[in-house]
């Protein structure tokens, strides 16, 4: 079984959100002892277990510190692209598909850039939130995504220099993710920093659909940007720098977000 580690969105190599791929050898099953002493000793954020690979299609399942996690559209765009780069997949204009008990997400990828569609109810409305987790910041909290809601929290500060949440009411508060983000509407640029303990990330280095619920907020904060590229950077304390570009619409209550974003294949 072969490990390629891939850096996802990062500002440059090593800067975003590090997954390892784990691809068992040809015509051979997984080891489970081997996967789960990589998940054990490895400082990468997330590792994902290519289960399948064939006609296009691919399927995974996904481990972090604290376990299996059911969550696979996090890291497809750095599968997808570890798949292709290594030629188990076939790039160029057709789209590949990550297969999941709930359905399939289709992307495009060369190896090295992803652009992933979001598409569905859009979702942007305000959300009861305890006043003691949001004390720290001077913004209002709402809930926007695709489909499914993420927190958002809109400061007017740089959100880098902001405190972390309180992981533990969050989680008596039942959210599984907070995320901060300044908007500069003459730049069309979102500044972020994602908390998401409820999917195993104290604060996640570069989160796809996070970037896409931003998405959702640029348009509803500013319409003109209907079909404009929105920039977003997520930050984290650590130091890790992800890009994304968001393009989308909102149509008649629904929300069509075209994600990008460049991933490393490092070795």
């Amino acid at each position: 079984m072969s490990r390629i580690r891939v850096d996802m969105f990062g500002l440059s190599a090593g800067r975003g959100s590090v997954l390892d791929v784990l691809v068992p050898d040809a015509d051979q099953s997984w080891d489970a002892a081997a996967v789960s002493s990589h998940v054990r000793d490895t400082d990468a954020h997330e590792t994902a277990l290519v289960v399948s690979c064939a006609d296009g299609a691919f399927t995974t399942r996904i481990f972090h510190a604290d376990g299996e996690s059911p969550f696979g559209t996090h890291s497809m765009a750095g599968v997808a692209a570890c798949l292709v780069a290594r030629g188990r997949l076939t790039p160029g204009s057709d789209l590949v598909e990550h297969i999941t008990p709930n359905g399939a997400q289709r992307l495009w990828t060369d190896g090295h850039h992803v652009r992933v569609p979001f598409h569905g109810p859009a979702v942007h409305h305000a959300v009861p939130i305890d006043p003691d987790l949001v004390s720290p910041y001077t913004g209002r909290a709402f809930g926007a995504g695709v489909g499914r809601r993420f927190t958002l929290v809109h400061v007017d500060e740089d959100p880098r220099s902001l405190p972390a949440p309180d992981p533990v009411l969050m989680r008596k508060s039942g959210l599984s993710d907070l995320t901060l983000f300044q908007w500069d509407p003459e730049r069309r640029h979102m500044a972020a920093r994602v908390f998401a303990p409820g999917f195993g990330f104290p604060e996640d280095a570069g989160c796809l659909p996070a970037a896409s619920a931003l998405g959702v907020a640029a348009l509803s904060l500013d319409p003109t940007s209907q079909g404009v590229p929105v920039t977003v950077n997520q930050s984290t304390a650590r130091g890790t720098e992800s890009v994304f570009t968001c393009v989308g619409t909102i149509v008649d209550g629904t929300a069509d977000i075209k994600v990008s974003g460049r991933v490393w294949v490092m070795r």
